[in-house]
Formats: structure tokens, C-alpha cells, sequence
């Protein structure tokens, strides 16, 4: 009956170091999962931000893009009115320089007043 005793005894410290390993192994996951709990959250907060910050960084560059894009046609327009411009001079000037050349011919004949 002792060796019962002794074995029933034996068994049951073996059970209650099993179950004390567990426990130990439970408080451990148990910290496992707060810290990554935690990083969780830190990896939410910046995510958050990152958002925002992407969004802010997005609407400022899409205003320089517009902006350029207004400065690009702004300088085409003006180009485009001094052709314009430049060209109606020369065309103005050119036909004006033809007949004012015809008028000013320099003829050898000198003008003589009343003969046809």
C-alpha cells in the first residue's frame, strides 16, 4: 500500500509540475500577445498618419501641377500674340514699303508741268 501511496504521490507532483510549466508557459504567450497588441497599435497610429500625410503631400503636388501647367499655357498665349503681333507688323510694313516704293520711283524724265 505504501508503493500506492508513494506511487499516487510521485504522479501527482509530476502532474503539478506539468501544470506549473503550463501556467509559466500561458503567463509568457500572455505577454507575447500584450506586446504585440501594442505594436498593433503603434503600427495603427502610423499608418493614420501616414494617410494624412500622403493625402497633404498628394493636394500640394497636384496645386504645383496645376500651377505649371497654368504658367506652360500662359506663356504659349503670349508667345502665340507675339507671332501674331510680329507678323501682322511685317505683313502691315511690307505691302505699305511696296507702295511707297512705286510712289518714289526715281525716273530720268523730269516732270514737266501741263504736258501730257
Amino acid at each position: 500500500m505504501a508503493s500506492k501511496l508513494k506511487a499516487a504521490q510521485n504522479e501527482a507532483e509530476e502532474v503539478k509540475e506539468i501544470m506549473v510549466e503550463n501556467l509559466e508557459k500561458v503567463e509568457q504567450r500572455k505577454e507575447k500577445l500584450n506586446d504585440l497588441d501594442q505594436r498593433a497599435e503603434q503600427l495603427l497610429k502610423t499608418g493614420q498618419s501616414f494617410r494624412k500625410t500622403s493625402r497633404k503631400v498628394k493636394e500640394k503636388k497636384r496645386k504645383e501641377y496645376l500651377k505649371s501647367k497654368a504658367a506652360l499655357i500662359a506663356v504659349v498665349v503670349v508667345l502665340a500674340l507675339v507671332i501674331v503681333i510680329v507678323v501682322g507688323v511685317m505683313l502691315g510694313s511690307g505691302s505699305g514699303s511696296n507702295t511707297h516704293s512705286d510712289r518714289a520711283a526715281v525716273t530720268s524724265e523730269p516732270l514737266v508741268s501741263g504736258e501730257p
